[in-house]
């Protein structure tokens, strides 16, 4: 169980549906109840479907096609995460406009599902997660962190009106500093198999 709640933290914070929901806010204003519903259902199953598929075959072309090893995995997927967590801290997150010619629909799968939701960050911690707790830990991390998505997708006006900008961006800085200490965690622990291998052989 405590596997699967750390799982579903990572997961959470990488996602970060709290972090984007001014975006969330400012598209809702513009779209009628029906549209905005079909809207963040599209993204949720978007990303839903992109990542559990990412997770569990990421290794596999891995291991097949570019024929790395998870330790090296590790080390880079550590890099780029906090390498994330510091641009995002120092910079903010991009930001992603709609274009008045864009089909609002199509919005929902690029870029509000790939690449806002799963970007390359949550993409790298999934398949780490497999690596580290299992198919049916991740899978179900998976799952029930777009769960939560999905319902803070459906509440993002209500949620930005009681949190307000300030809050948002608040509390995106702060699982910043918690993807930074996961990118960490994933760099010490490929940089330890990687040495622990060196000095077996």
């Amino acid at each position: 169980m405590q596997s699967w709640i750390n799982a579903c933290l990572a997961l959470f914070a990488i996602v970060n549906p709290l972090g984007n929901l001014p975006l969330f806010a400012e598209l809702a204003v513009a779209i009628d109840g029906p549209t905005r519903r079909r809207l963040y259902n599209t993204a949720t199953v978007t990303g839903l479907v992109t990542l559990l598929l990412l997770a569990l075959f990421g290794q596999w072309v891995m291991d097949v096609v570019f024929r790395i090893e998870m330790a090296e995995f590790k080390i880079a997927g550590g890099i780029m995460l906090t390498v994330i967590a510091v641009r995002n801290v120092a910079f903010g997150a991009p930001e992603t406009r709609i274009r008045k010619s864009e089909d609002v629909l199509e919005f929902g799968v690029v870029p509000l599902a790939v690449p806002l939701l799963v970007g390359p960050g949550a993409v790298v911690t999934a398949i780490l997660i497999l690596n580290r707790d299992g198919a049916v830990i991740a899978t179900t991390s998976i799952v029930a962190v777009f769960g939560v998505t999905w319902v803070i997708l459906q509440a993002s006006a209500l949620l930005h009106r009681w949190i307000g900008r300030l809050g948002s961006r608040a509390m995106s800085r702060i699982l910043q500093i918690f993807i930074g200490a996961i990118g960490a965690h994933f760099l010490m622990s490929g940089l330890k198999e990687s040495l622990g291998i060196a000095s077996g052989g």
